[in-house]
Order: structure tokens, then sequence, then C-alpha cells
């Protein structure tokens, strides 16, 4: 693992784009996986600014989708993770083949996870796997407790998410619909991927961070399994990185 540490969120965002489009750049056939939320989100629009100054052929690159929400038929547009990630397809010119989704309305949700990760692995699999760490260190919608072993799989929302979901209004969603579920990949999918590329940035993700990078491999850290992954870059901000400022060599590198 190697991690590097920015003055601030706006820094650090700027870098990641740099990252994200760099490696588009070099693997212009390969699949980057990506990540919805507040963290990932000013990083894509970033990307496409990138792109729009300096266009690189997109034609043949693929992102996919961590997760996506198990939604009801017909579901609200504004619920899926399409109407999160649209920005960054349009703005790269990426039709649905290339933007990678599992359908939000699937008959069988756990055969449209089996076909989602079969069509990754056909592929050729995620080349690099950007990653939002939750403030309990989840990944996707793995949440503590999530087996390291597992694929991609269907499993319940975690209440915090419900809650944002229920009082936004920009989602059009009923109050009263619920329970709600999701298909994520699973921890297991993400250490497949040749690239690891999380991103944490704000006060409220030191704890996480310093769990993830100095605390035990664990399934109650989600994110610690990163830990295993052997090309794992970690970018972070100040604030993320309060627990463990003074811990990490000059290259990167963690000092246990």
């Amino acid at each position: 693992m190697r991690i590097r540490i920015f003055d601030s969120k706006e820094e650090c965002f700027e870098a990641a784009a740099s990252v994200w489009v760099n490696y588009a750049i070099a693997h212009p056939t390969s699949i980057i996986g990506c990540c919805t939320g507040t963290t990932t989100g000013p990083i894509h629009q970033l990307v496409v600014e990138k792109y729009k100054k300096s266009p690189f052929d997109t034609s043949n690159l693929r992102t996919a989708n961590v997760d996506q929400f198990v939604t009801p038929n017909p579901c609200p547009k504004k619920l899926t993770m399409y109407h999160s990630m649209r920005p960054l397809y349009e703005g790269l010119g990426l039709d649905e083949e290339h933007g990678m989704l599992p359908s939000c309305t699937p008959e069988d949700p756990d055969a449209e996870c089996e076909k989602y990760e079969r069509k990754i692995q056909m592929l050729g699999g995620i080349g690099l796997q950007e990653l939002g760490i939750g403030s309990d260190a989840h990944i996707g919608f793995c949440l503590p407790g999530t087996p390291f072993g597992k694929g991609m799989h269907v499993t319940r929302v975690s209440d915090k998410i419900v809650e944002d979901i229920r009082t936004a209004p920009q989602h059009g969603v009923d109050p009263s619909y619920g329970p709600f579920y999701g298909m994520t990949m699973g921890l297991k999918t993400v250490m497949h991927a040749r690239f690891t590329f999380p991103i944490t940035v704000g006060a409220s993700k030191a704890q996480a961070t310093y769990n993830a990078i100095l605390g035990p491999v664990t399934e109650d850290v989600p994110a610690s399994i990163l830990q295993m992954h052997p090309n794992c870059l970690w970018y972070m901000d100040r604030e993320a990185a309060e627990g463990i400022i003074g811990r990490v060599n000059p290259d990167g590198t963690i000092i246990k």
C-alpha cells in the first residue's frame, strides 16, 4: 500500500482525477471500477473537465459500477446509480454497453449479480478500482461484518443510506417505500482488481482511514482488506489522515 496525503480535499480530488485520466489514456481498453458518492462525484466532474480540455480515446473504455439499488418497478430514475453516474457517462461519451451497471429491476437479483460479475470477468476484469470509503469503512454496500470471501451479492442497504434517500427530495422516492436492497461488488470482487484506488477526505473519515490502514485486517472493518492488496494507492486529505500522519514514510509506505 502507498499513501499520499494532500493539504486539502480539492488538491486530493484534482490529483485523483489525474490518476483516473492517466490510467484511461494508458489502458484505453480497460475497465475502470467506479463508485458514487460525495467523494467520487467531484472526481468524476474533474475527469470530464480534463477530457474536454484534452480529449482522449474512450471508444473502448468501460466503467463498472460497484453497486446498484434494487428498486420498485417501474423504478424512480433518480434512485438508480445511473442518475449519479450520468454526468460521467455523457461527459466521456460512454453508452450503456461501456458504462456498465447491473439492472435496477432484475427478475432475479442473485442471477443479475452473477451475470454482472461474469461479464466483467469475460471482458478482462477491472484494471483500476476507485473506492469511496464510508465512515464505518464500508465499501459499496459491504457493511462491517460482510465476509471477505463474498463476490457480487444482494444485501440490505444500511439505515444511514436509507435515511439519506428518504430525506433527499432529489431522489423523488416515496418516504414510505422500503426496505431498500442493493446489489454490490463483494470484497472478493474488489480484491481481484489489478489496482485499487481508495480516496478519503474530511474529518468524518479519519477514524475509518486509521482503522483500515493501521488496524487489524478484520471483517468488522471492510476496507482493512486493502492492506492485503498488492497494488493499492490511497489518496487522502490531511483531515482524513489525522490518525496516520507521522506513520507514513517519504515513499508513501506505512510505518507499522
